[in-house]
């Protein structure tokens, strides 16, 4: 299904982005837009999910990009496309824009923007070749744009879960117990290499009973009625480390680690569970999950 959407349902909310999405280019802006919830929206009822499961989570659980990258590569390469027509009317828009390039409802103006506010270290070099108007390597435009997106992944590395705020503290469960490795290096989700890797989990890789595919996504993404996240929404909410687990004497936060690994109130509910997730036999909880 993963697969039908991105070839039909994706490829249609691209149509023609190259001059109408460029105003919502960077992450901020496409969240407002119809594909961006229609996108989002789509993947969370495919995973049974709640609608207000984090975004980040989704899109790393399906094995998705924000809908933003591929409207940036389109942009990109139809820049690219411009300066190589020999059309002399093409050479003149693209000359009269760029003189324009200082006011906001220009098309180069929109994309100087974007660069601007998504990439750091090579943003100079992206807008002189704009304004020098040379052509962008899109293969290499893709990698560090995807390798920006991914970095805010990697930055919770060095979170712990008591200095994580609310949203970036389910994006680090996730990200260290249940998401798909994405490596510690640059180049890591090429094209090339990205083929020869997983981008989804194995229990969505699998043919097991529905039930039981939206249980393990609702466990995944935070979505459970666990007290790290039951007390998080309470009208009394409580701080982090008070939501303690009532189920044992282990005086520890009541998360997803605790009751799946931990918790010796759950230990016979393991082992049922383990005895009945065998698809195909030689699997065990721990992968599905």
């Amino acid at each position: 299904m993963l697969w039908l959407f991105q070839v039909f349902a994706l490829t249609a909310g691209l149509y023609g982005c190259q001059v109408w999405a460029t105003f919502s280019l960077t992450c901020d802006s496409s969240v407002t837009t119809r594909a961006h919830v229609l996108h989002l929206g789509f993947l969370k009822k495919l995973l049974g999910v709640k609608k207000g499961t984090d975004t980040h989570c989704v899109l790393r659980e399906t094995g998705q990009m924000p809908i933003f990258f591929y409207w940036f590569g389109c942009t990109i390469r139809f820049w690219n496309s411009l300066l190589s027509s020999n059309n002399p009317l093409l050479e003149k828009i693209v000359r009269a824009d760029l003189l324009l390039a200082n006011r906001s409802y220009r098309w180069t103006h929109q994309v100087r923007h974007a660069l601007q506010s998504r990439f750091t270290y090579k943003s100079q070099q992206l807008l002189t070749a704009i304004r020098s108007r040379q052509t962008i390597n899109l293969g290499q435009f893709e990698l560090t744009l995807r390798e920006h997106i991914i970095g805010g992944w990697r930055d919770l590395d060095i979170l712990t879960p008591h200095e994580a705020h609310h949203c970036s503290r389910i994006m680090r469960t996730h990200h260290t117990h249940f998401g798909v490795p994405l490596g510690n290096t640059t180049g890591w989700w090429d094209d090339r290499k990205r083929n020869q890797k997983s981008v989804l989990p194995l229990y969505l890789r699998l043919d097991i009973p529905s039930n039981l595919s939206r249980a393990l996504s609702c466990l995944r993404l935070s979505g459970h009625n666990f007290l790290v996240q039951r007390m998080r929404h309470d009208r009394n909410r409580r701080p982090y480390e008070l939501r303690i687990c009532d189920r044992c004497d282990w005086h520890t936060i009541q998360d997803e680690e605790h009751i799946l690994l931990d918790c010796p109130h759950e230990h016979l509910v393991r082992l049922r569970i383990q005895r009945q997730l065998i698809f195909p036999p030689q699997l065990r909880m721990a992968q599905l999950v």
